[in-house]
């Protein structure tokens, strides 16, 4: 009874709900209250181990000295076995559809981990929770859950080795760029087989969710394309070519002005190469390259990974990481 009571005073602080401002509810997805009450990171981020900081464990590139990049955040758990397991129940961050269960550690870096979609949010986004110990039995494909549901167990799973001493959770929250992963996964190499569809981490972009969170307590936004908006362009691009990305139909709110016969798009890309909009044009050059750069923030650039261009000439092509994200949009 005590537990369930601590527990319940748990729950009022770390699930956000408001009156005005966020038209939905969002939820810490661990028992942990630090982030609500503004504590920094050595009270909730769990770093990639004991002489590392504690930013190791944030988002973006904060791995091997800004030279990989991390799409999410790991939080460590509030509580312990004798035997050093971890015992935190993880929850739903918003309500939405189970998409994804994958239940060998073995078939994934995330390990054991569930993609939720959220598709009454405006534009639609995914969470995914990785590295569970277990996840929850009543989760089926396509099954709904409510915000701070229990969604399983944090853990240490994963194809490699994560030591028990750092169990955590990782979270992401974003966008899924292709509904037809699998025709790119084949033209590829990769050694293993494409265990999980369209939930793949290489089809899934991420936005950091902490200044999510954070901005959703503010209440800085009243939907989720109010947030996207305020995220910053890193770089605008004209793409030639006709086709009709699944993305449009998907996220209609960030491919607004949808013109038929087009002949090109430009294309807005966010931190780390995250799609911020896409909208048709009917103006094209034949002279043009099929992809060119109409602008170009240098000042996203300051870290080495995840670099969106580079200068061939006097000219900019588009780095290896947004060149897969373009052929994942367009299907080149």
């Amino acid at each position: 009874m005590i537990a369930r009571v601590v527990f319940a005073l748990f729950f009022s602080v770390f699930t956000f709900k408001t009156l005005a401002g966020p038209s939905f509810s969002l939820s810490w997805p661990t028992p942990n209250p630090a982030f609500a009450l503004g504590m920094g990171y050595s009270s909730f981020i769990q770093k990639t181990g004991p002489d590392k900081e504690f930013s190791s464990g944030a988002f973006g590139c904060v791995r091997n000295n800004g030279y990989k990049f991390h799409e999410g955040v790991d939080l460590f758990p509030v509580k312990r076995t004798a035997d050093g397991h971890a015992v935190d129940e993880i929850f739903a961050s918003m309500s939405g559809v189970i998409r994804h269960i994958n239940h060998k550690s073995s078939h994934s870096a995330y390990g054991k981990y569930v993609v939720v979609e959220h598709p009454q949010l405006s534009p639609s986004l995914y969470s995914l929770y990785a590295h569970l110990s277990l996840i929850s039995p009543r989760l089926k494909i396509g099954s709904f859950v409510e915000v701070a549901t229990s969604i399983g167990k944090m853990g240490n799973s994963s194809s490699f080795k994560i030591p028990l001493s750092r169990s955590h959770l990782h979270f992401e929250i974003g966008l899924r760029l292709t509904d037809d992963f699998q025709s790119w996964f084949n033209k590829k190499s990769f050694k293993t087989p494409n265990r999980h569809g369209n939930y793949s981490g290489f089809n899934l972009v991420g936005i950091d969710p902490l200044p999510f969170f954070a901005e959703y307590q503010k209440k800085s936004f009243s939907t989720v394309l109010e947030y996207f908006k305020s995220l910053p362009v890193r770089a605008k691009l004209k793409v030639q070519t006709n086709k009709i990305p699944d993305f449009v139909k998907r996220y209609p709110e960030l491919c607004p002005n949808f013109k038929e016969n087009f002949k090109t798009w430009d294309c807005s890309f966010g931190p780390f190469g995250i799609p911020l909009r896409l909208e048709t044009s009917l103006v094209s050059n034949p002279n043009d390259q099929k992809i060119k750069f109409v602008s170009f923030d240098l000042g996203g650039e300051a870290k080495p990974c995840r670099r969106l261009a580079i200068k061939k000439g006097n000219s900019l092509i588009p780095a290896e990481q947004l060149q897969t994200y373009l052929d994942l949009l367009f299907g080149f």
